[in-house]
């Protein structure tokens, strides 16, 4: 293909209709739905996910937490500085890298954590339905390939 013709029907897209900027207010929406019940346990969204990660896991080694969650290793870095100093985790030297798990107050906030989320997750079923959840639900598949 030609360059300046790849150029002119580039300039044919509709922006509107640009997946990457469609999912992210998406994403967005959802995460105002979220964040609204987590925001009275002053946790943030990305640390409701490693302490409900935890929950069913048990422990995990740190750099693995990124991975399992899509996270930046600096955020997850400052959430995990964040929960282990207001006393919700262990953090435990072990080879390359150190362990991650909830302590008791860790397994309290958990719990309050799961509730929460539990809340968030009905509101985005009032606001997307079966036919929205199932969307998302092949979107994730999908992209798994």
């Amino acid at each position: 293909m030609n360059v300046a013709k790849a150029d002119k029907d580039t300039l044919k897209i509709n922006p509107k209709m640009c997946p990457f900027g469609r999912l992210t207010i998406i994403s967005r929406k959802l995460g105002k739905l979220f964040k609204k019940h987590f925001k009275k346990l002053n946790v943030t969204q990305s640390q409701a996910t490693i302490l409900l990660m935890l929950a069913e896991m048990g422990e995990i080694l740190q750099s693995d937490i990124g991975k399992h969650l899509e996270l930046e290793r600096s955020t997850v870095s400052r959430d995990l500085v964040r929960l282990i100093d207001n006393g919700y985790l262990n953090k435990t030297a072990s080879g390359v890298s150190p362990t991650i798990s909830l302590t008791k107050e860790g397994i309290k906030l958990a719990k309050l954590v799961t509730n929460e989320w539990g809340k968030g997750y009905k509101d985005s079923f009032q606001v997307l339905g079966n036919e929205g959840m199932n969307a998302v639900a092949t979107i994730e598949q999908t992209m798994k390939r």
